[in-house]
């Protein structure tokens, strides 16, 4: 492949990419800084099979010189399996760009953040993971104790590096850097023990300053909701266990920061709200989150407030409408995403390219946006 290629390839951003969903149930680190270099998780739960309840923990080491994981590094993982997914889950060796990362996590493509990345995956590659009857093997059916890195076999390229590899003029010069999964992840993505993540809502929820608790809830949410109106936890455990805050927040505390991140989920369309309350049985308090409805179609976007599921998907009824009306709409959907939204349509314009499954995922979602917005100021 050529280096133009590669960079036009490069250019694309990932509409869906998939998440673990051992790593959606834990904090990877503290969600706050701190000098400490291990952290420990441990939570009880009922076991079916054993039919009693058991205790599983987490046990996780950072090194001297690069500490223990911090909360933008949640983001970089995620970047990491769409790239893994992006190559088709060949090989558990992955080659790819900065640049390339940076774009499909929402990052600008700018040295500062190409130095967080580096440091980002030094800590990442660097950190030990300890499993107590915690880590699900799908393949096994079963509750396994684990002890591994999720990655190894960093590279990175340097300046001079990559001066080089363009002064041979070779176009193979342009992903120089690569990683390669632990076999322990690796297993669980081959069992196929992942989740399908949209990518245009991460890099929305992860917009901005302080959303750490957001991305963080986010992925275990888009987990949990995936079947269902409504998800309970106990709100201590999802706090400190899941999202990873300090022991020492009180309960009004983790209230006020869960509050806060579900207002952020709420606005960008993750969720339709959440409340905290008291168990009736044992007074712990409990959030409750409610699940988005889907976003209405050509026949029920018109009424919004029905709550009926169309009766066909958008794009069967977008094939179907003739052939002048299907393409004025596409020309404004098109129009559209062109001003307001680059990334979708620098997407769409690469996918119409190939056919298949993400020529059909882009047009879907610039047609939805579209019509979103034309309903939203007609309101």
């Amino acid at each position: 492949m050529s280096k133009k290629e590669q960079r036009k390839q490069a250019e694309v951003i990932q509409l869906f990419g998939r998440d673990e969903m051992n790593l959606v149930e834990i904090p990877f680190g503290p969600i706050s800084k701190t000098q400490v270099k291990t952290l420990e998780v441990e939570h009880e739960t009922y076991d079916k099979q054993l039919k009693r309840y058991v205790t599983r923990k987490l046990l996780m080491t950072g090194t001297d010189a690069f500490g223990l994981p911090q909360p933008i590094d949640d983001q970089v993982i995620v970047g990491l399996k769409a790239l893994t997914c992006k190559a088709k889950f060949e090989s558990r060796r992955v080659e790819f760009s900065r640049y390339q990362l940076c774009k499909e996590i929402g990052w600008p493509t700018d040295g500062r953040s190409y130095r967080r990345l580096e440091d980002s995956l030094d800590r990442i590659a660097s950190t030990t993971l300890k499993f107590k009857d915690y880590w699900w093997d799908k393949g096994d059916q079963a509750w396994k104790s684990k002890t591994f890195t999720l990655i190894g076999s960093v590279q990175i390229c340097s300046r001079d590096e990559f001066d080089r590899a363009r002064k041979n003029k070779t176009g193979a010069g342009y992903q120089l850097c690569s990683f390669e999964w632990s076999e322990v992840v690796w297993k669980s993505f081959t069992d196929g023990y992942v989740k399908k993540v949209d990518m245009e809502m991460f890099r929305r929820v992860s917009s901005g300053r302080s959303k750490e608790v957001a991305v963080r809830l986010y992925r275990v949410l888009d987990k949990r909701l995936y079947k269902k109106q409504t998800c309970n936890f106990k709100l201590e455990r999802l706090c400190k266990g899941i999202i990873g805050l300090s022991d020492s927040y009180c309960p009004s505390e983790m209230k006020r920061i869960l509050e806060r991140a579900a207002k952020w989920l709420v606005t960008c369309g993750c969720i339709s709200g959440m409340e905290i309350k008291p168990d009736r049985k044992t007074g712990e308090l409990m959030a409750i989150f409610r699940r988005v409805r889907k976003l209405p179609t050509f026949k029920n976007l018109d009424d919004p407030e029905s709550g009926k599921p169309a009766s066909r998907p958008l794009l069967q009824q977008f094939d179907g409408m003739k052939t002048a009306q299907r393409e004025k709409l596409l020309k404004s959907a098109i129009e559209f995403s062109r001003t307001h939204h680059p990334e979708q349509y620098e997407g769409f314009q690469r996918s119409e390219q190939r056919e298949g499954e993400a020529s059909r995922a882009y047009l879907e979602l610039i047609l939805r946006t579209f019509l979103a917005a034309n309903k939203k100021n007609a309101a």
